[in-house]
């Protein structure tokens, strides 16, 4: 059955009535948090003392922190990029299918290796890992698609730091999202195992001195927005009650970061990020990598290690910004566009995958595998759904 457009038809003219005054009511909330951003903007120790006194009481808030930049600040970029090598890395999974022919996950990991401005050609490495055995099944089910996302995340870290142990630096390891981790509930032994790997693939890279990030286009995070809401007096007790519920870091600094700029950097506070610890400690700021017209924001997660050095963080700026503009009108880094096209697991390559699975099982005496019921019915039943 198709939608039900009679139903929906109020509902698109009664949310068409509301995005008015709700724009309204957001731009006049956005004015007052611009207000507090530049009221506080220099109370760096008060306001670090402020989230400390905070997570005393609510040990699950989770805000920015001022390292030591005002909180307006605004770096533009240099340009060109100085001479480095950049690792990008890019995963895709196959998640356990109870209803296909056979049961097993896949992790294929995609590098993108360039120096730009070397005149080397810039080279591609793919690794490919099954899911299978007591690890198809090791948090007591089967795999969940959580499970196989860590996993995923897990050896594209991995896979960084050992491709950026023989390199020359200075070396910039990239990944697509953020480097603090979201996944099974860290009370479950298989998420931890997994999860001090990733750890431990962080000590390689910080012992190589290698500048690691992680970029979140168009992020949808409120950490600033938060600091501020405690600055001003909301309860951080319950911050849904914040008069600026709903606004977003970037809709605070899009008015301040003009094209290639980046943000103040902050300290990530929350429970999760409380398992990264000494140099691992996670860090970010915000980046306007457009270089006019449309702006193109981006949050770029960083360790403790790579802000202890400044010149890192310049060069890292620097290389995001200038490889973001040569992906044409959408700014978005080009190593990571190459490395997404690289590990993505197309539909060919999983049907071939299903049946060099399934004619090893029928050469070892297992009889043929056959779909579900219900996915022999959804195979053709010729509808077509998201």
């Amino acid at each position: 059955m198709p939608l039900n457009y009679l139903n929906l038809k109020n509902q698109i003219t009664d949310m068409g009535s509301t995005a008015s005054a709700r724009d309204a009511e957001m731009r006049s909330a956005l004015e007052q948090l611009t207000a507090q951003l530049n009221k506080h903007a220099d109370e760096i120790i008060a306001l670090q003392k402020l989230v400390e006194e905070e997570v005393s009481k609510n040990k699950g808030l989770r805000c920015a922190v001022p390292v030591s930049e005002a909180l307006n600040t605004h770096v533009p970029v240099n340009l060109p990029a100085p001479a480095c090598t950049i690792l990008a890395a890019d995963g895709s999974q196959i998640t356990p299918d109870p209803h296909g022919t056979v049961l097993y996950g896949l992790v294929n990991i995609g590098v993108f290796r360039v120096q730009p401005g070397s005149g080397f050609v810039p080279s591609e490495l793919t690794s490919s890992s099954l899911i299978y055995g007591d690890e198809l099944h090791s948090s007591g089910g089967t795999a969940s698609e959580d499970m196989v996302n860590l996993l995923r995340d897990v050896q594209e870290r991995e896979m960084l730091a050992q491709l950026a142990a023989v390199e020359t630096e200075p070396v910039i390891t990239l990944t697509d999202g953020p480097l603090e981790l979201y996944h099974e509930p860290r009370q479950e032994q298989s998420f931890k195992k997994h999860f001090d790997k990733y750890l431990h693939a962080l000590d390689d890279l910080a012992v190589n001195s290698v500048i690691t990030a992680g970029y979140v286009s168009r992020p949808r995070a409120d950490l600033v927005v938060k600091l501020l809401s405690l600055a001003s007096g909301d309860s951080p007790d319950a911050p849904d009650n914040s008069s600026y519920n709903g606004l977003t870091d970037i809709a605070l600094f899009a008015n301040l970061l003009a094209p290639g700029e980046r943000s103040a950097i902050f300290r990530v506070q929350s429970r999760s990020a409380n398992d990264y610890e000494g140099r691992k400690v996670l860090h970010f700021f915000y980046l306007n990598v457009s270089a006019g017209g449309d702006p193109a924001f981006a949050r770029v997660e960083i360790p403790l290690w790579v802000l202890e050095k400044p010149e890192h963080i310049q060069l890292l700026h620097s290389v995001l910004v200038e490889q973001s503009r040569l992906s044409g009108s959408v700014p978005y880094p080009y190593p990571l566009l190459r490395a997404h096209e690289i590990a993505v697991v197309r539909m060919e390559d999983r049907q071939q995958l299903n049946t060099l699975i399934e004619n090893e099982l029928v050469r070892r005496g297992f009889p043929p595998s056959r779909k579900s019921e219900k996915q022999v019915h959804k195979d053709h039943s010729g509808r077509r759904r998201m």
